[in-house]
């Protein structure tokens, strides 16, 4: 069998091959989509909650703080009661005023603190509902990929088992001709030739309809082994049974 009929067997499995795979590969891309998105939630979720837990333990610390004042306050007044003189009355007085100042002053931030934490807590909870929307994306997307294998197994063994016989055929450079073709165009590594104007003996190639060189339909004419490539796409070319018999005709 001449070179060409055998490219174009394994042509004709490859893109099957290709097919299925990328049924399964499409999956595959969805889901790992899917889970960068839900990893990157799961992200600002841990940071949102590392803020809120620093907003809450600044929270204890202001507590803490004005519960020291407050006692503070009350031994002070005990000591205002028994005061001996207007001096010693104005000190304690003084540094009572001083810590109502500072309580205030805590106190606002207080407030700041917990509105922030306020404002933290329901972002939590949007993302919260965010990661639930999204891993049921994930659930889908890993059972619709599980379903595309469990389909495409059996074919697909079957297949590549075909697309390894076919390949066997073929000579070693001209295999990796042709897998490099096919890897650059999804799986179109091939292109028919078709009469442009007979008369004219103007060809073109059916992939990027180009005009190919009349040597170059010589060439494929009569020598069916060697492996001629569009000059404009590079992609293998074939003379398809009609129009090799209305090329030879003519």
């Amino acid at each position: 069998m001449p070179l060409i009929d055998n490219l174009l067997a394994l042509y004709t499995v490859d893109r099957q091959v290709r097919s299925l795979r990328g049924r399964v590969e499409s999956a595959q891309i969805y889901l790992r989509v899917q889970e960068k998105q839900i990893a990157a939630i799961d992200v600002e979720q841990s940071e949102v909650q590392q803020q809120l837990k620093q907003r809450k333990s600044n929270i204890a610390l202001i507590e803490t703080e004005t519960g020291s004042i407050d006692e503070r306050i009350v031994h002070l007044r005990e000591e205002l009661n028994h005061a001996v003189n207007d001096k010693q009355y104005s000190a304690l007085l003084a540094e009572v005023n001083t810590l109502k100042e500072r309580r205030k002053a805590f106190e606002e931030e207080e407030l700041l603190e917990m509105g922030a934490s306020e404002e933290l807590q329901g972002r939590l909870t949007e993302i919260s509902e965010r990661v639930e929307e999204r891993q049921k994306v994930v659930n889908s997307a890993k059972q619709d990929l599980e379903t595309r294998e469990n389909e495409v197994s059996e074919q697909l063994s079957e297949l590549e088992e075909e697309r390894a016989a076919a390949a066997a055929l073929i000579p070693e450079s001209t295999l990796e001709q042709f897998d490099s073709i096919a890897d650059d165009f999804e799986g179109e590594a091939m292109a028919a030739i078709e009469v442009l104007d007979q008369k004219r003996k103007e060809y073109g190639c059916t992939s990027c309809s180009l005009q190919i060189p009349l040597d170059s339909i010589t060439k494929m004419l009569g020598h069916p082994d060697d492996i001629v490539t569009c000059v404009s796409c590079d992609r293998i070319l074939y003379l398809e049974n009609e129009t090799r018999e209305l090329i030879a005709s003519k």
